[in-house]
């Protein structure tokens, strides 16, 4: 009985196990975080060994670093579906409200493909081309509003700032250093943050040189 039980979880691996690693691994990262995810843990959890998980994931850096960059292709996709037939403000509006979801919806995952175990010299190339399709969907988007050629210094200076924007609000709700109000909908509590930028820019527009 322990010999047939052996061999089955030693050959599992020739199946679809990869898929099935990551989506535990995933799983545990919003239950127990990044710190307590191991290849040892995730194959645990699949019912598998941990050679067999090895045959797909070589340690746990390559398997973290392919989570994330399922995040930013996720990440990427409601960004592409912000609605073709929107005009340019209404296209960034719909653009921020989808990262907003994402990054709420998905918390651990979100600190996880921002977080510090991807400094940029060492990232998988797999994991920085999906960053930077994400990116680019967010270019694309200004590039449109501003009617400039998407590699302009306009648009990768306003893409920056957009980016930087919907991330920050992002981070402190998640971090809890900026309280969401109970009863608000996603789409109202960026829009409200929105609105203080229009503030600001009729504010500065109008003060004397």
């Amino acid at each position: 009985m322990t010999r047939t039980t052996s061999r089955t979880r030693e050959t599992y691996h020739v199946g679809n196990l990869a898929p099935q690693l990551l989506s535990a691994a995933r799983e545990m990262l919003e239950e127990v975080g990044p710190t307590k995810l191991s290849l040892r843990a995730v194959s645990e959890r699949v019912g598998v060994s941990s050679t067999a998980a090895y045959h797909h994931y070589a340690n746990r850096a390559e398997l973290i670093g392919q989570l994330a960059a399922q995040g930013f292709r996720e990440l990427g996709k409601v960004l592409a579906a912000r609605g073709d037939h929107s005009g340019g403000m209404q296209k960034l509006r719909n653009a921020s409200l989808a990262y907003f979801s994402f990054a709420r919806g998905n918390p651990a995952l979100y600190q996880l493909m921002f977080g510090p175990e991807f400094a940029d010299c060492e990232m998988m190339p797999e994991l920085r081309h999906a960053r930077d399709d994400a990116f680019g969907e967010l270019k694309q988007i200004i590039a449109e509003l501003l009617a400039r050629d998407i590699e302009s210094v306009e648009v990768r200076r306003a893409s920056l700032s957009s980016w930087s924007y919907i991330h920050g609000l992002a981070s402190l709700v998640i971090h809890r250093v900026l309280h969401f109000p109970s009863g608000i909908s996603d789409e109202r509590f960026v829009d409200s943050t929105m609105e203080g930028f229009e503030h600001l820019f009729k504010a500065t527009s109008s003060a004397p040189s």
